[in-house]
């Protein structure tokens, strides 16, 4: 196993995220991600690149977990404190919020990056199709399957 990477891409991640601790814990995830993968037989053949990537996805993902629940918790402040959802529909909403992202690292990786820019930062489809270098029916299939992907998402379903 590439345990000789561990402290070079330690230093990377702490220069990106200014968080040793948590890059560490960014590491030791990218390290679970290649050996659940060798354990499911599946052969990892640049393990240096893997890791990298495996880290820069995970780092995306942490990112973009961060940001929906500062603006979910942002929303939830402009609520005053007697209309403020209960400590229940808190929860609820929490965990609607991880089967999300959940269900968006299992896309496809154009899927999930058309279906992040569209459907959560609010980019229209040509934007994101120049952006991604689609065409705008592309653009809007892969919205379309990240909709089914995430059905059953709302209040209520599992």
């Amino acid at each position: 196993m590439p345990e000789r990477y561990y402290r070079e891409l330690l230093r990377y991640f702490t220069r990106r995220a200014g968080d040793g601790d948590g890059a560490a814990d960014l590491v030791q995830e990218a390290y679970s991600r290649v050996y659940a993968l060798q354990r499911s037989g599946g052969a990892v053949l640049e393990p240096r690149a893997f890791l990298y990537h495996a880290g820069r996805n995970i780092a995306a993902t942490a990112a973009t977990r961060q940001a929906a629940e500062r603006r979910m918790l942002d929303t939830l402040a402009l609520v005053g404190s007697d209309s403020a959802p209960s400590v229940e529909r808190t929860a609820i909403a929490r965990q609607q919020l991880q089967r999300l992202i959940e269900r968006l690292e299992r896309m496809p990786r154009k899927r999930r990056e058309v279906f992040i820019l569209v459907r959560i930062h609010g980019w229209r489809y040509h934007e994101a199709a120049e952006r991604l270098g689609l065409s705008d029916e592309a653009v809007e299939r892969h919205v379309m399957r990240g909709i089914f992907d995430c059905a059953g998402l709302a209040p209520g379903r599992a």
